[in-house]
């Protein structure tokens, strides 16, 4: 499969270039980006010629010799590159979150189902050893159902983006949609995964407790309520603890990182079961690129056989939904139902839309003006749009027809990111 990579950013040059590079059958034959600097070092880490660097992704489309592509640009400029991606007949995988608000993942997903093309998000962790080995276990059965899961990942690095482009992007909830929740996403959807299947509601505390620019949070405690259990979603840009707790109803399985560190910035130190046969620990294979090379392997033997890849567009959708879900919940200090209605203002705005919403004075979205809310709390009393607990509402029937559609596809166990 000829590859062309779209942005070339930290992401693009550091991790897909060689996420390529290390299968057989692909290969990248073109890179775009409108920074000369990123554009050149893609172009060096790609081994190509001048001819096969663009400023500018619509003449990357243009180029027949290109198969698919990989979009690892910022969230806000995706749908429009994936869209166009499609109609012009390629392949696409795409880095998450798909997109800034639902109705425009939504939007990515049609185009590539209208014209017959596969569309991957990059989910990586679902291709990660130690998380395989996480999923074997639950698959297994050795723990019994899973009942509830504690995944801490509150020692996130704040990593910048490109100091040639805009280093501090994910800290402007009109950039990057939300803050250390939507950059490690990758934790949602892995909780998702592990408890088998998107959630029906979300309960959350968002704050901003840290000095720093921007007005998006860099806390977010999280509760998912799945069909059979719940998963408490735990995440912090700084240097809080880490690990993952799975309860079953016959045992359970913990993931110990280093110093209690966060994973992956941190190795894992050990897998450990108890279950009614015993007690047993091991040290997992610990390789984040295998992570990535997985996720590039998939895409392309998806696109090539004709089936759905690991990680589609609706389970990339399914998780954008979920961390908007729990901005909602975090900004009105309530449990929300998921999916969001296609008329709930953050389906169509995203972060945004919040400021729609009247929001109580206790909330933490309005005292730390997170998502473009600082000073509107005033003009947001007495108008609250009611978003209904889990279960109930007009909007039952629509959520209920998208969650459906999100089950589509069923996803076997043996992967992970």
């Amino acid at each position: 499969m000829r590859i062309g990579l779209i942005g070339a950013g930290n992401i693009g040059v550091n991790a897909h270039i060689p996420a390529v590079q290390a299968n057989d059958g692909m290969a990248i034959v073109a890179a775009a980006d409108p920074t000369p600097d990123r554009l050149a070092l893609a172009g060096e880490a790609a081994g190509l010629v001048p001819e096969q660097l663009h400023a500018d992704w619509r003449d990357l489309l243009a180029c027949d010799e290109v198969d698919a592509v990989i979009v690892a640009t910022p969230q806000r400029f995706r749908p429009e590159i994936v869209i166009a991606a499609a109609q012009a007949g390629k392949h696409i995988l795409a880095e998450k979150p798909l997109a800034l608000t639902p109705a425009a993942a939504q939007a990515m997903i049609d185009a590539a189902r209208e014209h017959g093309l596969t569309l991957a998000t990059v989910h990586n962790y679902h291709f990660m050893p130690v998380y395989r080995d996480i999923k074997d276990v639950l698959d297994s059965g050795e723990i019994g159902e899973p009942e509830v899961a504690v995944l801490n990942y509150l020692g996130v690095e704040d990593r910048p983006g490109t100091a040639a482009f805009n280093p501090r992007w994910r800290h402007r909830a009109a950039e990057s949609g939300g803050g250390v929740l939507m950059d490690m996403l990758h934790v949602v959807y892995l909780a998702h995964w592990l408890m088998g299947g998107p959630p029906r509601a979300v309960s959350a505390w968002i704050d901003k407790r840290l000095e720093t620019d921007g007005d998006v949070e860099d806390i977010a405690l999280v509760r998912y309520t799945y069909p059979h259990g719940q998963a408490l979603v735990n995440m912090a840009w700084g240097t809080g603890p880490g690990g993952i707790d799975i309860g079953g109803t016959r045992g359970r399985i913990t993931m110990d990182n280093q110093n209690a560190g966060t994973h992956p910035f941190v190795p894992v130190e050990r897998l450990n079961v108890v279950s009614e046969s015993g007690t047993r620990s091991w040290t997992p294979m610990d390789a984040a690129a295998y992570g990535m090379a997985g996720i590039a392997r998939d895409f392309c033997d998806a696109a090539q056989e004709g089936r759905e890849p690991m990680a589609n567009g609706e389970m990339g959708l399914a998780a954008l939904d979920a961390v908007l879900g729990a901005y909602v919940s975090g900004a009105l200090s309530e449990e929300v139902a998921l999916p969001l209605p296609v008329d709930h203002p953050v389906y169509t705005k995203g972060s945004a839309g919040i400021g729609d919403l009247a929001l109580p004075e206790s909330s933490p979205v309005v005292r730390r003006g997170l998502f473009g809310t600082a000073g509107a709390l005033g003009s947001l009393r007495g108008t609250r749009k009611e978003v209904p607990p889990a279960g109930a509402g007009p909007e039952t029937a629509t959520n209920e027809r998208r969650l459906s559609r999100s089950h589509t596809h069923k996803h076997g166990g043996n992967h992970g990111v």
